[in-house]
Protein backbone atom coordinates (compact mmCIF):
# COMPACT_ATOMS: atom_id res chain seq x y z
CA UNK A 1 0.00 0.00 0.00
CA UNK A 2 2.95 2.29 0.55
CA UNK A 3 4.43 1.63 -2.88
CA UNK A 4 1.47 1.24 -5.25
CA UNK A 5 -2.17 2.33 -5.73
CA UNK A 6 -4.53 0.56 -3.35
CA UNK A 7 -6.29 -1.53 -6.01
CA UNK A 8 -2.99 -2.82 -7.37
CA UNK A 9 -1.59 -3.33 -3.87
CA UNK A 10 -4.61 -5.39 -2.78
CA UNK A 11 -4.36 -7.75 -5.76
CA UNK A 12 -0.58 -8.06 -5.53
CA UNK A 13 -0.73 -8.76 -1.79
CA UNK A 14 -2.84 -11.86 -2.48
CA UNK A 15 -0.29 -12.96 -5.07
CA UNK A 16 2.55 -12.28 -2.63
CA UNK A 17 0.95 -14.74 -0.21
CA UNK A 18 0.62 -17.33 -2.96
CA UNK A 19 4.15 -17.01 -4.36
CA UNK A 20 5.93 -16.70 -1.03
CA UNK A 21 5.10 -20.32 -0.20
CA UNK A 22 6.22 -21.85 -3.49
CA UNK A 23 9.46 -23.78 -4.02
CA UNK A 24 11.79 -21.78 -6.29
CA UNK A 25 14.74 -23.81 -7.53
CA UNK A 26 17.47 -21.75 -9.18
CA UNK A 27 18.00 -20.52 -11.79
CA UNK A 28 14.70 -18.61 -11.74
CA UNK A 29 13.15 -16.57 -14.56
CA UNK A 30 10.61 -13.78 -14.03
CA UNK A 31 8.63 -13.57 -17.27
CA UNK A 32 7.39 -10.00 -17.73
CA UNK A 33 9.22 -8.66 -14.69
CA UNK A 34 8.16 -5.03 -15.23
CA UNK A 35 9.63 -2.61 -12.71
CA UNK A 36 10.66 -5.39 -10.31
CA UNK A 37 8.42 -4.23 -7.46
CA UNK A 38 6.70 -7.61 -7.06
CA UNK A 39 9.98 -9.53 -6.92
CA UNK A 40 11.43 -7.03 -4.45
CA UNK A 41 8.55 -7.53 -2.03
CA UNK A 42 8.06 -11.31 -2.34
CA UNK A 43 11.59 -12.71 -2.41
CA UNK A 44 14.42 -12.33 0.07
CA UNK A 45 17.09 -13.08 -2.52
CA UNK A 46 17.66 -11.88 -6.05
CA UNK A 47 15.89 -13.55 -8.96
CA UNK A 48 18.41 -14.87 -11.49
CA UNK A 49 16.83 -13.36 -14.61
CA UNK A 50 14.05 -10.93 -15.39
CA UNK A 51 12.82 -10.31 -18.91
CA UNK A 52 10.50 -7.66 -20.30
CA UNK A 53 10.04 -6.00 -23.70
CA UNK A 54 9.79 -2.54 -22.11
CA UNK A 55 13.22 -0.99 -21.66
CA UNK A 56 11.89 1.76 -19.40
CA UNK A 57 10.46 -0.79 -17.00
CA UNK A 58 13.75 -2.67 -17.00
CA UNK A 59 15.55 0.49 -15.96
CA UNK A 60 13.28 0.69 -12.93
CA UNK A 61 13.91 -3.00 -12.22
CA UNK A 62 17.64 -2.33 -12.37
CA UNK A 63 17.26 0.38 -9.73
CA UNK A 64 15.17 -1.99 -7.60
CA UNK A 65 18.16 -4.39 -7.63
CA UNK A 66 15.94 -7.47 -7.48
CA UNK A 67 17.63 -9.38 -10.32
CA UNK A 68 21.06 -10.75 -11.12
CA UNK A 69 20.37 -10.29 -14.84
CA UNK A 70 17.86 -8.28 -16.85
CA UNK A 71 17.15 -8.89 -20.54
CA UNK A 72 14.99 -6.83 -22.86
CA UNK A 73 13.25 -9.33 -25.12
CA UNK A 74 9.88 -10.76 -26.08
CA UNK A 75 8.57 -13.81 -24.27
CA UNK A 76 8.68 -15.94 -27.40
CA UNK A 77 12.40 -15.33 -28.04
CA UNK A 78 14.41 -15.69 -24.84
CA UNK A 79 18.18 -15.86 -25.47
CA UNK A 80 18.81 -18.88 -23.27
CA UNK A 81 19.54 -22.53 -24.16
CA UNK A 82 17.06 -25.37 -23.83
CA UNK A 83 16.25 -26.37 -20.26
CA UNK A 84 18.20 -23.49 -18.73
CA UNK A 85 15.74 -22.47 -15.96
CA UNK A 86 14.49 -24.69 -13.16
CA UNK A 87 11.73 -22.24 -12.19
CA UNK A 88 9.75 -19.72 -14.23
CA UNK A 89 7.00 -17.47 -12.96
CA UNK A 90 4.71 -14.92 -14.59
CA UNK A 91 2.51 -12.74 -12.39
CA UNK A 92 -0.40 -11.09 -14.22
CA UNK A 93 1.47 -11.19 -17.53
CA UNK A 94 0.05 -13.85 -19.86
CA UNK A 95 -3.32 -12.13 -20.26
CA UNK A 96 -1.59 -9.15 -21.89
CA UNK A 97 0.14 -11.19 -24.63
CA UNK A 98 -1.90 -11.27 -27.86
CA UNK A 99 -0.29 -14.45 -29.24
CA UNK A 100 -0.02 -16.67 -26.20
CA UNK A 101 0.95 -20.08 -27.57
CA UNK A 102 4.43 -19.08 -28.90
CA UNK A 103 5.31 -17.69 -25.47
CA UNK A 104 4.15 -20.79 -23.61
CA UNK A 105 6.06 -23.03 -25.99
CA UNK A 106 9.17 -20.91 -25.45
CA UNK A 107 8.75 -21.28 -21.68
CA UNK A 108 8.50 -25.03 -22.23
CA UNK A 109 11.73 -24.96 -24.23
CA UNK A 110 13.80 -23.08 -21.65
CA UNK A 111 12.36 -24.88 -18.61
CA UNK A 112 14.41 -27.81 -17.36
CA UNK A 113 12.71 -31.24 -17.26
CA UNK A 114 11.06 -31.53 -13.86
CA UNK A 115 11.17 -27.74 -13.45
CA UNK A 116 8.16 -25.66 -12.50
CA UNK A 117 6.30 -22.81 -14.16
CA UNK A 118 3.89 -20.76 -12.06
CA UNK A 119 1.52 -18.15 -13.44
CA UNK A 120 -1.40 -15.99 -12.35
CA UNK A 121 -4.04 -14.77 -14.79
CA UNK A 122 -7.63 -13.43 -14.81
CA UNK A 123 -10.49 -15.89 -14.89
CA UNK A 124 -13.53 -15.47 -17.12
CA UNK A 125 -15.21 -13.84 -14.10
CA UNK A 126 -12.74 -10.97 -13.78
CA UNK A 127 -14.62 -8.45 -15.93
CA UNK A 128 -17.91 -9.66 -14.44
CA UNK A 129 -16.63 -8.72 -10.99
CA UNK A 130 -16.57 -4.98 -11.76
CA UNK A 131 -18.85 -2.25 -10.46
CA UNK A 132 -19.76 -1.20 -14.00
CA UNK A 133 -20.87 -4.68 -14.96
CA UNK A 134 -22.81 -5.13 -11.73
CA UNK A 135 -24.57 -1.78 -12.19
CA UNK A 136 -25.46 -2.37 -15.84
CA UNK A 137 -26.76 -5.86 -15.10
CA UNK A 138 -29.07 -4.40 -12.47
CA UNK A 139 -30.27 -1.41 -14.49
CA UNK A 140 -29.96 -2.24 -18.18
CA UNK A 141 -29.54 -5.98 -18.58
CA UNK A 142 -27.03 -8.36 -20.13
CA UNK A 143 -26.63 -6.67 -23.53
CA UNK A 144 -25.12 -3.41 -22.27
CA UNK A 145 -23.22 -5.26 -19.55
CA UNK A 146 -21.56 -7.44 -22.21
CA UNK A 147 -20.47 -4.34 -24.14
CA UNK A 148 -19.05 -2.87 -20.95
CA UNK A 149 -17.05 -6.03 -20.22
CA UNK A 150 -15.55 -5.94 -23.70
CA UNK A 151 -14.60 -2.30 -23.23
CA UNK A 152 -13.10 -3.10 -19.83
CA UNK A 153 -10.90 -5.87 -21.27
CA UNK A 154 -9.86 -3.66 -24.18
CA UNK A 155 -8.88 -0.82 -21.83
CA UNK A 156 -6.70 -3.08 -19.67
CA UNK A 157 -5.39 -5.00 -22.71
CA UNK A 158 -6.72 -8.31 -21.47
CA UNK A 159 -6.57 -10.69 -24.42
CA UNK A 160 -7.02 -13.89 -22.41
CA UNK A 161 -9.49 -14.32 -19.53
CA UNK A 162 -10.49 -17.94 -19.19
CA UNK A 163 -11.96 -20.37 -16.71
CA UNK A 164 -9.54 -22.33 -14.54
CA UNK A 165 -10.08 -25.52 -16.57
CA UNK A 166 -9.39 -23.68 -19.82
CA UNK A 167 -6.09 -22.32 -18.48
CA UNK A 168 -5.17 -25.88 -17.51
CA UNK A 169 -6.01 -27.10 -21.02
CA UNK A 170 -3.95 -24.35 -22.67
CA UNK A 171 -0.92 -25.28 -20.56
CA UNK A 172 -1.36 -28.97 -21.34
CA UNK A 173 -1.65 -28.27 -25.07
CA UNK A 174 1.77 -26.60 -24.89
CA UNK A 175 3.40 -29.68 -23.37
CA UNK A 176 3.11 -28.97 -19.65
CA UNK A 177 1.69 -31.19 -16.93
CA UNK A 178 -0.53 -29.36 -14.45
CA UNK A 179 0.49 -29.78 -10.80
CA UNK A 180 -2.03 -27.48 -9.15
CA UNK A 181 -4.53 -24.74 -9.91
CA UNK A 182 -7.08 -22.70 -8.00
CA UNK A 183 -8.93 -19.40 -8.13
CA UNK A 184 -8.31 -16.46 -5.83
CA UNK A 185 -9.69 -12.96 -5.34
CA UNK A 186 -13.32 -13.24 -4.27
CA UNK A 187 -16.10 -11.34 -6.00
CA UNK A 188 -16.17 -8.86 -3.12
CA UNK A 189 -12.43 -8.18 -3.33
CA UNK A 190 -12.51 -7.79 -7.12
CA UNK A 191 -15.48 -5.41 -7.07
CA UNK A 192 -13.84 -3.37 -4.31
CA UNK A 193 -10.60 -3.19 -6.28
CA UNK A 194 -12.47 -1.99 -9.34
CA UNK A 195 -14.30 0.65 -7.31
CA UNK A 196 -11.10 2.13 -5.88
CA UNK A 197 -9.03 1.78 -9.08
CA UNK A 198 -9.91 5.34 -10.26
CA UNK A 199 -8.28 6.69 -7.08
CA UNK A 200 -4.98 5.45 -8.49
CA UNK A 201 -5.24 7.69 -11.55
CA UNK A 202 -2.63 10.20 -10.32
CA UNK A 203 -0.26 7.34 -9.46
CA UNK A 204 -0.57 5.93 -13.00
CA UNK A 205 0.31 9.35 -14.42
CA UNK A 206 3.23 9.66 -12.03
CA UNK A 207 4.39 6.18 -13.07
CA UNK A 208 4.40 7.24 -16.72
CA UNK A 209 6.40 10.35 -15.96
CA UNK A 210 8.76 9.17 -13.23
CA UNK A 211 8.80 5.35 -13.63
CA UNK A 212 7.62 4.84 -10.06
CA UNK A 213 4.25 4.75 -8.37
CA UNK A 214 4.95 7.11 -5.47
CA UNK A 215 7.40 9.92 -4.82
CA UNK A 216 8.07 9.20 -1.13
CA UNK A 217 7.07 5.64 -0.15
CA UNK A 218 8.31 6.12 3.43
CA UNK A 219 5.94 9.04 4.01
CA UNK A 220 3.11 7.25 2.23
CA UNK A 221 3.69 4.24 4.49
CA UNK A 222 3.03 6.44 7.52
CA UNK A 223 -0.02 8.01 5.90
CA UNK A 224 -1.69 4.73 4.94
CA UNK A 225 -0.76 2.74 8.04
CA UNK A 226 -4.13 3.39 9.78
CA UNK A 227 -5.83 1.61 6.85
CA UNK A 228 -3.62 -1.47 7.19
CA UNK A 229 -5.76 -3.38 9.76
CA UNK A 230 -8.88 -2.81 7.65
CA UNK A 231 -7.10 -3.99 4.50
CA UNK A 232 -5.94 -7.15 6.24
CA UNK A 233 -9.51 -7.98 7.30
CA UNK A 234 -10.84 -7.37 3.78
CA UNK A 235 -8.20 -9.55 2.14
CA UNK A 236 -8.12 -12.36 4.71
CA UNK A 237 -8.57 -15.69 2.95
CA UNK A 238 -8.64 -14.09 -0.49
CA UNK A 239 -5.57 -15.98 -1.66
CA UNK A 240 -7.86 -18.97 -2.24
CA UNK A 241 -11.47 -18.20 -3.15
CA UNK A 242 -14.01 -20.46 -4.76
CA UNK A 243 -15.27 -18.85 -7.99
CA UNK A 244 -12.54 -16.22 -7.71
CA UNK A 245 -11.81 -13.58 -10.31
CA UNK A 246 -8.21 -14.72 -10.83
CA UNK A 247 -6.46 -18.04 -11.42
CA UNK A 248 -3.19 -19.52 -10.20
CA UNK A 249 -1.68 -22.41 -12.15
CA UNK A 250 1.43 -24.48 -11.40
CA UNK A 251 2.79 -26.73 -14.13
CA UNK A 252 5.89 -28.81 -14.76
CA UNK A 253 7.79 -30.04 -17.79
CA UNK A 254 7.76 -33.83 -18.10
CA UNK A 255 11.04 -35.64 -17.85
CA UNK A 256 13.70 -36.48 -15.27
CA UNK A 257 14.57 -33.69 -12.86
CA UNK A 258 17.68 -31.76 -13.89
Amino acid sequence: MAQAPFALAFERSLECQIFSGLPMAHPVLDLGCGDGLFATIVFDEKIDTGIDPDGKELESARVANAYVELIQCAGDAVPKPNGFFRTIFANSVLEHIPKLEPVLREMHRILAPGGRFYFTVPSQRFSHYTWGNQLLLALAGERLATKYRRLFDRFWRHYHCYAEQEWRRIAQDCGFVVIDSFTYGSKGICVLNDCIAPLGGPAFIFKRLMSRWTLLPSLRRIAVYPLYPLARRILRGGERSEAGGLVFVAVTKPGPTA
